[in-house]
């Protein structure tokens, strides 16, 4: 097994809603909708509770991951939290920062 990169501290937060749709015949089916973010540990408590407001469900992840923007992806921290860094944006590094 390949040794995690020490600097990927980001964790994964799955959060899905559930919706009863009424459908033309009349039956019911339940629709989710489910969005993923990839979070790094120093607003992860404050992007937590925030989501819990809005989402039925949120999960985050045991392992740290970088998601698909790795770990030189951008970083964006919700204006709506209530955390110092909030509204901030963080830019993407290259290999040599």
């Amino acid at each position: 097994m390949a040794k995690a990169d020490p600097r990927v501290t980001k964790r994964r937060v799955t959060m899905r809603n559930h919706t009863v749709v009424l459908e033309e015949d009349g039956s019911k089916k339940i629709v989710t909708s489910e969005v993923v973010d990839y979070v790094r540990p120093d607003f992860l408590d404050a992007y937590v509770a925030d989501a819990r407001t809005r989402w039925a469900d949120v999960q985050v992840s045991d392992e740290p991951d970088a998601g698909p923007g790795g770990y030189h992806g951008e970083t964006h921290v919700p204006a709506e939290l209530d955390h110092p860094l909030a509204g901030q944006t963080f830019a993407a590094t290259t290999e040599e920062d």
